[in-house]
């Protein structure tokens, strides 16, 4: 299967930081890619951008890709991601821009927000201080917590890893204190089954238990390993729960170095524990019962 890969650059070198891994895509699968630039502006802006977003292509094309460009206008995240997911596209890569301090904990990032915003993969990719030419992908840590949630983004690292000859570098994080109430067995056991299916597709694999924060493990383990790439679903948090708890794929993106491959999970239908849903029904009745014997 083609896949089609949506690459975002905004005329800096640094959001060119993307295409040495774009080459690395191209050069190990089947890839339509799409340049896009999103402006805000005049017709002279909208020119300069096709100028040059087709410039970047005839590069591309020269090295055999096949590519075309398209210049949007709007807000750059939802409408990254509005064309992403009305073209079908398999993969959003791109850049952050690597802002620090107050005013990018204050405005945040089009990277950060495509990636709260994307129901498809996103491979999101540090500054590169220097000019590079196909980058490897060699080496991919894939945290996972044994949920189906953190598993769905196995499907996609499997296509990278078969198309690259990576090897999986599967890990999970207990917290301390949680040693007692998630032995290390029951974790590894977890993992094994995961294990065992990419090993059925000739993907080789390793496996590692982490005890710690999951975001800092992350980075610490990736490192010692020289890891090319980390890969991960998050679970997609918004509003005062993400604030309060903060997302890992997010923290991982600030604190780190390494390319993310990552995922957005939707939310899933969970069956109620206690009932509540009854006990809310049961209480109502009461109440309009109590409320026809007062009319009485």
């Amino acid at each position: 299967m083609v896949q089609k890969i949506l690459t975002a650059l905004d005329g800096s070198k640094t959001s060119e930081s993307i295409l040495p891994y774009l080459e690395t895509l191209l050069a190990s699968q089947d890839a339509d890619v799409t340049l896009t630039q999103v402006v805000n502006g005049s017709a002279a802006r909208i020119h300069e951008a096709y100028t040059y977003l087709n410039r970047v292509a005839a590069a591309l094309r020269g090295k055999g890709a096949v590519v075309d460009a398209h210049v949007l206008t709007g807000k750059p995240a939802p409408t990254l991601v509005d064309m992403a997911v009305r073209g079908g596209f398999s993969l959003i890569v791109m850049c952050i821009r690597g802002k620090s301090g107050l005013k990018r904990l204050l405005l945040g990032s089009v990277a950060e927000e495509v990636l709260r915003l994307s129901p498809i993969p996103v491979l999101i990719v540090h500054p590169l201080t220097k000019a590079a030419g196909k980058m490897k992908i060699k080496r991919i840590v894939v945290p996972l917590d044994g949920s189906h949630r953190s598993g769905s983004i196995l499907p996609h690292v499997a296509t990278l890893a078969k198309a690259t000859g990576a090897r999986l570098l599967f890990m999970t994080t207990v917290e301390p204190g949680s040693k007692d109430d998630l032995p290390a067995e029951l974790v590894a056991r977890n993992l094994f089954r995961e294990q065992k299916q990419l090993h059925k597709q000739g993907i080789p694999t390793e496996m590692a238990i982490r005890y710690g924060d999951p975001a800092l493990e992350i980075l610490s383990f990736g490192n010692a390993q020289g890891a090319d790439l980390v890969a991960l679903s998050t679970h997609g948090r918004t509003g005062l729960d993400r604030a309060r708890y903060g997302s890992v794929a997010e923290t991982v993106l600030r604190k780190g170095t390494m390319p993310l491959l990552i995922l957005r999970t939707a939310g899933k239908f969970v069956p109620d524990p206690i009932h509540s849903t009854a006990i809310r029904a049961e209480r109502r009745q009461k109440q309009l019962e109590s409320a026809g014997k007062r009319n009485d």
